[in-house]
């Protein structure tokens, strides 16, 4: 927790006009899904844990932003996390295994945009790690917000191994300020207010 991902985030949040909340996934009791299959009428997933607290901020929320650590893949919270919103989708999509939906209802976030900021020490990211998480994320509906540099798909921060090491990298805090940037920026355009 407060590891170099979540100083990333905040840093370029607070450097930005905008109002966000942070949700640190370490801090939350995450399951892995039982393929009870009750989220496919529609409702929200049946395991009593934080993920349907977290699913409700992130549906309110304009756009996301996650910042991941990258381990020997990625940090197993969000993974299990993932799990449980793609079985979200997967079940409604496929009216789940036994029965029929009734009313199948599989736009999660459709069109809400997100951005992704990977942070290692040695800031390398391995091309599988972007797949699958990529696979995951746009299954949702997500609508991804891609970097300039490569991997295009988020920003690749070396983050160093000291907690607010990552501060100290100033071209990739400037990026990903650009991508978050971006991200606004196309939220206002699909405003009707505006």
């Amino acid at each position: 927790m407060n590891g170099n991902s979540y100083y990333l985030a905040r840093t370029v949040l607070d450097s930005l006009p905008v109002s966000y909340k942070t949700i640190q996934l370490a801090e939350k009791n995450i399951g892995f899904c039982t393929l009870c299959e009750q989220c496919k009428d529609g409702s929200d997933c049946d395991l009593q844990d934080d993920f349907n607290d977290v699913l409700k901020e992130m549906r309110s929320a304009d756009g996301l932003v996650f910042s991941l650590p990258k381990y020997l893949f990625t940090g197993s919270k969000f993974l299990a996390f993932l799990e449980r919103l793609d079985t979200l989708v997967h079940m409604r999509r496929h009216s789940g295994y036994e029965r029929k939906a009734e009313k199948p209802n599989i736009e999660l976030f459709l069109g809400k945009p997100f951005c992704i900021f990977f942070t290692s020490g040695t800031g390398r990211i391995e091309n599988e790690i972007l797949r699958i998480t990529e696979e995951y994320i746009e299954a949702l509906g997500l609508k991804p917000i891609f970097s300039d540099e490569p991997p295009h798909l988020g920003v690749n921060v070396r983050a160093g191994d000291s907690k607010g090491e990552v501060l100290h990298n100033k071209i990739a805090l400037d990026e990903c300020k650009r991508v978050v940037t971006k991200m606004i920026d196309s939220m206002e355009k699909t405003d009707p207010a505006k």
